[in-house]
Parts: C-alpha cells; sequence; structure tokens
C-alpha cells in the first residue's frame, strides 16, 4: 500500500516514514501544500498524514481542496493547536482522524494503518504489485507515483495479470479477456499488445513486473529470486 505524508518538518517525516516503511508500506513525503495537493489527485494512496501547518496553506484550507479535487484517500491529520475545536474542525471539514502535535511515531503509524485497513475494505478495488497501483473502477494505473498511459485494452490486460496473483496466463485466455466479438484480431496481437504494455509498465524502472514465459504465456509480478 502507497502513503502520501506531508509534512514539512523534515525529522518527523523521516521517522515516520521509517515506521512505516518497516512494515512494508510505500511511503512518499513532500513538504509543500501544492504538491501535496498534486500527488493526492493523480495518485489513488492507501491513507495521507497531512499536517495542517504546511508553510504555503492555511489550516484546513488543503484539505478542504482536497475533499473538494474528490481525493478519496483517508486523511490523517495533525495539527499544532491543542484545542478540541481544532480536531473538531479538521474532521467537520474532511479528516478522518486528528492527532496533536507532537505526535509518538508509533501512535501515527498505528492509525495509518487502521485508516488504510478500512479503506481496502471499503474501496476494494485498487490492486498492487511492488510499486505499481492499479484504480480498477476509475481505469488508471502508477508506477512509482507516475501515471501510466494505458489504452482500455492494455488496462484489462494487465488487470487480468495482476488479479492471476503470479500464475502465467495464456495468450488465449487474454484474447477471450479482451475481445469478446466474433471475429478475432490477428495472430500476433496479444504479443504486439503486451510488447507495448511492458514498455509503458516497465521501461525505466528497475524491477520488471511483466514476464514472458515462452510456451506458456505471461504473468505479471515480482520477478523470482
Amino acid at each position: 500500500m502507497r502513503v502520501l505524508i506531508a509534512n514539512s518538518d523534515p525529522e518527523l517525516s523521516k521517522a515516520a516514514r521509517l515506521a512505516l516503511r518497516s512494515e512494508s508500506l510505500v511511503v512518499e513525503t513532500v513538504a509543500e501544500a501544492r504538491e501535496a495537493l498534486d500527488r493526492a489527485v493523480a495518485v489513488p494512496y492507501a491513507a495521507i498524514v497531512l499536517d495542517l501547518a504546511l508553510p504555503d496553506a492555511r489550516g484546513v484550507d488543503l484539505l478542504k481542496r482536497m475533499r473538494r479535487n474528490q481525493v478519496a484517500a483517508p486523511i490523517l491529520a495533525l495539527t499544532d493547536d491543542p484545542r478540541p475545536e481544532a480536531r473538531i474542525e479538521a474532521l467537520r471539514f474532511g479528516a478522518d482522524d486528528c492527532l496533536v502535535k507532537p505526535v509518538l511515531i508509533a501512535e501515527l503509524a498505528a492509525r495509518v494503518h487502521a485508516l488504510a485497513r478500512r479503506a481496502a475494505r471499503k474501496v476494494g478495488d485498487c490492486l498492487e504489485i511492488e510499486d505499481l497501483v492499479l484504480h480498477c473502477g476509475k481505469r488508471r494505473a502508477f508506477r512509482a507515483g507516475q501515471a501510466l498511459p494505458l489504452t482500455e485494452r492494455e488496462f484489462v490486460a494487465l488487470e487480468h495479470l495482476v488479479r492471476a496473483h503470479g500464475q502465467p496466463v495464456a495468450p488465449t485466455e487474454l484474447l477471450d479477456v479482451l475481445w469478446h466479438e466474433k471475429a478475432r484480431p490477428r495472430d500476433n496481437f496479444v504479443a504486439v499488445l503486451m510488447m507495448r504494455l511492458r514498455k509503458k509498465v516497465d521501461a525505466g524502472n528497475p524491477v520488471k513486473l511483466i514476464r514472458t514465459l515462452r510456451g506458456v504465456g505471461y504473468t505479471a509480478g515480482s520477478p523470482p529470486d
């Protein structure tokens, strides 16, 4: 699962990143409101840790902008204000949880995990392998936080491979998934499609997720040891 930490305190961000990464979460950090909003809109994060005291935002303004821009990820807000009214305001304007700084890193990590688990149960349409994330409901794919320009058939093929959990998928099976019409495409249709898909998903990334198994088919997942 992928988590975004939007916080201007480098020590807090570092400690939170280490705590979450030690539990196999993929963590990205930003220190400015504009970048936080851009990332939150573009990437289907499992959870967002949002400091309400970012230097280029005022209080809950960024939180409200995220929700207006249809950011669905659960948000853990961090506030410097110890008054109950501050926490209530954050919750009222879109936060799912709120902590007062200074925070215990262990508690922050536990709350992020709880929010991410609840979101996964509620949405249930995000698939992940390594740093590849598929948002199935919106037909959007991301690799290392970058949107992949997939066609409809490329996305469907990738989703089918990911849902196979590393098991090989035969070309004939992919044809059945991709081509429901009676008139089938040319014989090398799947090979060409997979070549394009591999370029879009794996090009420039050290870990190659899409593999060809000669005489068997294709698989998506972490490479074998």
